[in-house]
Formats: structure tokens, sequence, C-alpha cells
């Protein structure tokens, strides 16, 4: 339950962000790697954050997401009953530099929250690279990495990014 009232802070805190300019609501879908390669057949997240400019070629602010993980439904070698998704919760700051008008780089680090039961979270870190479509879009190449207890999570995915960006800017 506490995770639930966690998840809906967090979405509140969102919708609050969600008319200020700078905020960005991105999608992403992805593969993983390792060792939930055979316990999660595909990625889907989607995250929010708040991208503050400290001039022309660097950008940070904190984000918020979400990442779950599908049960793998075609295992030969686990009951599927015994498959359960995976879910994480992650909370960081990230740092974006522009390298030119359309292209970033740049990544995010801080805690992801296990959801699932069983599930302690642990340090998360994403580095991204980002090419910028049109003022207000963005199609971005991450690698997620969360270091739990026993095992570490990892994801290459692809993303979308819708961009609400400050009207100064002259990136564009």
């Amino acid at each position: 339950m506490k995770k639930v009232g966690i998840l809906i802070f967090v979405v509140l805190l969102g919708l609050r962000l969600s008319a200020q300019e700078g905020f960005k609501l991105g999608i992403q879908a992805g593969l993983p790697l390792n060792e939930f390669n055979d316990a999660v057949s595909v990625v889907l997240g989607a995250d929010a954050s708040y991208m503050y400019p400290l001039g022309e070629v660097v950008d940070i602010g904190p984000a918020v997401g979400y990442i779950h993980g599908f049960a793998e439904k075609y295992q030969s070698t686990i009951p599927l009953s015994d498959l359960e998704p995976v879910q994480f919760l992650p909370l960081s700051a990230g740092v974006r530099f522009w390298t030119s008008n359309s292209f970033s780089f740049g990544g995010n680090v801080g805690w992801a929250m296990g959801i699932n039961d069983g599930n302690d979270g642990g340090v998360y870190y994403r580095p991204t690279i980002a090419y910028l479509t049109s003022s207000s879009s963005e199609v971005n190449l991450s690698y997620t990495n969360i270091n739990l207890d026993q095992a570490k999570w990892t994801t290459i995915t692809l993303g979308l990014v819708y961009n609400f960006e400050p009207k100064y800017r002259t990136r564009r």
C-alpha cells in the first residue's frame, strides 16, 4: 500500500509540473540483457522530467519514471506460473549536454524503487543519446542499469520524448 501511495504522489507531482516549460514526457520500449533475459521478454517504460537550462549547452533536472518488465511467457525451463513481472519506480537527477542543435547526450543517476514483491530496488543509472526531430520531440537510445542485491537489471531501450521547452531557447 505504501508503494501505491508513493506512485499516486509522483503522478500528482507530474501533473503539477506538466504546465511548466522545460517539462518532458517520454515513453520507451526495449529488451532486457544479461541476468533477466530469460525471465523478462519485453520492457516498457515512461518517465517525466523537468530540465532546467544552465545555458545553451547544459540542462539539469529531476526525473521520475516507471519501468515494467513483462514476464516471459514462452520459457521452457521455468514453469510459467513462477514468472512475475519486474517493476521499478526510478527517482533520479539528470544532465544533458547539447553537442549541436539536434544531438545531445547525458544521463540520469538515482535510486530505482522496486515495486513488485521481493524487489528492493537499487542504484539506478541511465546514459542516453538523443536526436531532436523537432522543437517538441526527440528520439533517444538508452541503456539502463539497476544494481540489485543479487543481480543487475540491464536493458537497452528506444524512446520517444515530448518536450515542453522554454520559448527563449534558440537551440532549434
